[in-house]
């Protein structure tokens, strides 16, 4: 068998178990959207995290929204951690507070923990150390959300007894105004269809900590960030691995309920847009679950070699008009997954940019999984690796 037949194998093989998986994780999605899901027998009480740095231009707006869920008050608490600040996110919060005396909201400072301990998991983890209720929400301060998103995330379903550790919610960009804005909404859209999906098949493999609840127990139980300090990123993706190690996948589910979504911005320039990326893949060095690791790789080397296919097609037709076959199959067979998210979230019609965001997919993709655990990058106001 030459080595131009063996490649043109590998690429199909590749691309059919690649194209299996997604049919599978839409087959997820589906089941979803088919399923019920039914308010819980007493509502629990509620301490809802925000992870705060330099956050001064939306931490208000984040605050007003919180202030105006239909949760019950007495059942709700809010906790802004700051992660050292170098603006005036902490005396915004304190103010806020002292604006709204009848809401609960705690401000707290590493300093005043006695701690040293820099990033978003530190700020979460005293969060968590004086947390009241039995259920942890996580968002970041510059998000929005309707004012039926606390009950929404503590709704019962899934699984019949109602057992939930952790619960994923939907995050979906808004305000796109540039064509890059809504080629990352689009993209983006397609990766929470895969959150989605794959938490419906039983098999959860992705998680945003801009929207995500747990119980606080069994933060506890499954060792909080202990293990993953090291990596500035990943509060939501590690944590979710410890409580399906400890208590099994089925007790993850996902909240496919429009008044479940936090939205956000997405990033207005290329540089953003690839550090955000790259602070992403910076944590997949500390995977260790197989399903995780598996997809995470499958994904890089399809889009390489199709890439490569494509480059090398120059000089061999045959492996050209392959490549192109093959990557026209896997834009048509994801289509349906990011449709079906475009309709959940009423963003239908951003799908006009669907080939466009694929191209972008294709190259941008490879890049970052090439270089993303290699080099540096700014997140913040801090240099990190």
């Amino acid at each position: 068998m030459g080595i131009l037949t063996m490649i043109c194998w590998l690429l199909v093989s590749m691309l059919v178990l690649y194209i299996a998986v997604i049919l599978l994780i839409t087959r997820g999605l589906i089941r979803l959207q088919r399923g019920t899901s039914r308010p819980a027998a007493m509502l629990p009480k509620v301490s809802v995290l925000l992870a705060v740095r330099n956050e001064s231009g939306t931490l208000r707006d984040c605050l007003n929204s919180l202030l105006q869920q239909d949760y019950p008050r007495e059942l709700m608490e809010v906790i802004v951690s700051d992660d050292f600040s170098e603006d005036d996110s902490v005396g915004i919060a304190r103010r806020w507070a002292a604006g709204n005396p009848g809401f609960r909201l705690k401000v707290i400072t590493a300093n005043e923990e006695h701690s040293t301990a820099t990033g978003k998991k530190s700020a979460l983890a005293r969060a968590v150390g004086v947390a009241t209720g039995e259920m942890i929400l996580c968002t970041d301060a510059d998000t929005e959300r309707g004012p039926h998103w606390v009950s929404a995330m503590m709704q019962q379903g899934g699984r019949p007894d109602g057992v939930r550790n952790m619960t994923l919610g939907p995050v979906a960009f808004h305000h796109e105004n540039n064509l890059l804005e809504k080629i990352q909404s689009l993209e983006f859209m397609g990766l929470i269809g895969v959150t989605a999906g794959a938490a419906g098949v039983g098999f959860p493999v992705m998680c945003n900590g801009a929207n995500i609840a747990y119980r606080r127990a069994a933060y506890r139980e499954a060792g909080g960030f202990d293990n993953n300090m090291q990596f500035a990123s990943g509060d939501d993706q590690f944590l979710m691995a410890g409580i399906c190690k400890k208590f099994g996948r089925d007790s993850v589910r996902f909240a496919l309920n429009r008044e479940a979504v936090v939205y956000t911005a997405a990033q207005d320039t290329l540089r953003g847009f690839f550090s955000q990326r790259l602070r992403w893949v910076s944590k997949s060095r500390g995977y260790r679950e197989p399903a995780v690791i598996g997809l995470a790789l499958l994904t890089y080397f399809v889009h390489l070699f199709l890439l490569l296919g494509m480059a090398a097609g120059l000089y061999f037709p045959s492996l050209l008009a392959l490549s192109l076959a093959l990557w026209l199959a896997k834009i048509l067979l994801e289509y349906p997954l990011v449709w079906l998210m475009a309709d959940f979230l009423g963003k239908k019609h951003l799908l006009g940019y669907y080939f466009i965001s694929q191209v972008f997919q294709l190259f941008y993709v490879v890049v970052i999984g090439m270089i993303g655990n290699l080099i540096p990058y700014q997140w913040k106001g801090r240099r990190l690796k």
